[in-house]
């Protein structure tokens, strides 16, 4: 029979076991999250320099271009689109932007877009020049020039992407803030104000960069810190699976000496409880005269060693219900049991107590209680145990224990309240802990058993103990037992 306390051990060692793998886990988590956010910030790096340098391109490269020239182009393209492409000033244009083009490989379109005056959206724009308007070329080189790959005419409608930026643009040079993609590759997107005499923009140049190697950059970056992060995660992953082992041994070796300590207890609990019941038998055959009458003297000393040897046996037969119930093997045998006469008969015994520590010890119950289906021994630890501790633990002489029971359908209930020291804020998650004594009651005998035992008891009689304290007030047990077992 396993126990509700070796069951929540069991069950509290399986959970820390699996909280073990949370470091695990959370470093998984983290080390995912820390490479995205490198991915993130060295992206974000990468394409604000390229932003400077392509706004300095563009800055750069207008100041080469005639104002007066543009004016003039857009002047003839609104008349006549075609004549504009016959035009002087577009000739010039082209061989200035295509020659800036030519200088750098990056730089793959290079144009000049003008704003029509009777448009009011932002993105419309018409085409001006093209680096490659005169002699298009074979973007992909397969060796025909596609409809796709010839350029804008002079004049034709054309819409900007990047119309967050295109307000300042016609301002100040300045980069877009986001790539575009299509089937020639990934892009940025730089523009210039072309300004007349009068600082007026009459267009914007526009360069188109290629940034293929921006992805393969960041790739560069990425690759070595994500290698570095999974052999981080797989040493952390090795010596977490490690220490849990360790620590599973360690538990197990643990759990195997608490067993053999248990064990022990019960052997030796068992051992000295034929000669303690021995030795009491004998006294009590020196007491009634058997083996001949003792002086006043004899007698004296015989009643010494008599309770000296009932405390003896008292105590052994608490270690062996201890061990039993720390080893699960409380055994429960039930049968009819008066409980008028199983509360007068502890009531009677603990009230000697009471008054030699002139404590008042006052029952309230019903004027009948029924008779219920439980182990009357260990009823008894239950209640002689509470009992017991509260005329222990109550001031003398002006200590006061009430006892109250009362049933209701199958069950018993009964508390027992004392106006003694109480326990400690702190001690109240361990005061049923074996071996553990309140903080506040060192110097009173005691062995730390008691409440453990109680405890124990009420659970394998399927009931329920608690208890409610306020240090220097006093404290109350609550205690409920089935008068009938619910189990089949």
């Amino acid at each position: 029979m396993v126990n509700n306390k070796t069951l929540k051990l069991q069950q509290r060692k399986i959970w820390l076991l699996d909280v073990s793998y949370i470091p695990l886990a959370v470093a998984a988590i983290v080390s995912i999250a820390g490479i995205y956010l490198v991915y993130m910030q060295t992206q974000d790096i990468l394409k604000e320099r390229l932003r400077e340098r392509l706004s300095s391109i563009t800055a750069t490269a207008v100041v080469g271009i005639d104002p007066q020239q543009v004016e003039r182009l857009i002047e003839i393209e609104n008349r006549n689109p075609d004549d504009a492409l016959k035009s002087t000033e577009l000739n010039d244009l082209v061989t200035y932007i295509k020659r800036i083009r030519d200088a750098n490989e990056q730089l793959r379109y290079i144009y000049i877009l003008n704003k029509p005056e009777d448009s009011e959206e932002l993105a419309a724009f018409k085409f001006t020049a093209d680096a490659e308007m005169i002699n298009p070329i074979d973007i992909d080189g397969n060796g025909i020039i596609e409809d796709i790959e010839i350029p804008p005419a002079p004049g034709e409608d054309y819409e900007i992407t990047d119309v967050d930026v295109i307000d300042d643009a016609m301002r100040v040079p300045i980069a877009a803030n986001e790539l575009y993609s299509d089937k020639w590759g990934t892009f940025l997107s730089g523009y210039a104000p072309i300004k007349n005499d009068a600082g007026d923009t009459i267009a914007i140049l526009a360069i188109d960069v290629q940034v293929e190697d921006f992805t393969t950059l960041i790739r560069s970056t990425l690759v070595p810190f994500s290698i570095l992060a999974i052999i981080l995660l797989l040493m952390l992953s090795i010596q977490t699976i490690a220490l849990v082992r360790i620590w599973r041994s360690r538990v197990e070796i643990v759990k195997e000496l608490d067993r053999q300590k248990d064990e022990l207890l019960s052997i030796v609990s068992h051992q000295l409880a034929t000669p303690v019941s021995s030795m009491k038998w004998y006294l009590e055959m020196m007491l009634d005269g058997d083996v001949g009458k003792l002086t006043k003297e004899q007698k004296e000393h015989v009643e010494s060693l008599q309770a000296a040897a009932t405390n003896l046996a008292d105590l052994v037969s608490m270690i062996l219900d201890v061990s039993r119930i720390q080893l699960g093997r409380m055994k429960v045998d039930r049968s009819e049991l008066d409980l008028d006469a199983f509360f007068k008969e502890i009531v009677d015994v603990v009230n000697s107590k009471a008054q030699e520590r002139m404590v008042e010890l006052k029952v309230e119950k019903p004027s009948k209680l029924p008779v219920g289906n439980v182990d009357k021994r260990l009823m008894r630890m239950i209640l002689e145990n509470l009992l017991s501790n509260a005329v222990k633990y109550s001031p003398e002489e002006k200590g006061k224990v009430v006892l109250h029971i009362e049933t209701k359908g199958n069950i018993l209930k009964y508390t027992v309240s004392d106006n003694g020291c109480g326990v400690p804020d702190a001690d109240k998650e361990k005061i049923f802990g074996k071996l553990f004594r309140a903080t506040n009651v060192q110097k009173v005998d005691g062995n730390g058993f008691g409440l453990y035992a109680a405890k124990g008891a009420a659970e394998a009689l399927e009931g329920t103990i608690r208890f409610e304290s306020k240090e220097d007030v006093g404290t109350t047990f609550y205690v409920e037992v089935p008068l009938k077992s619910h189990k089949k």
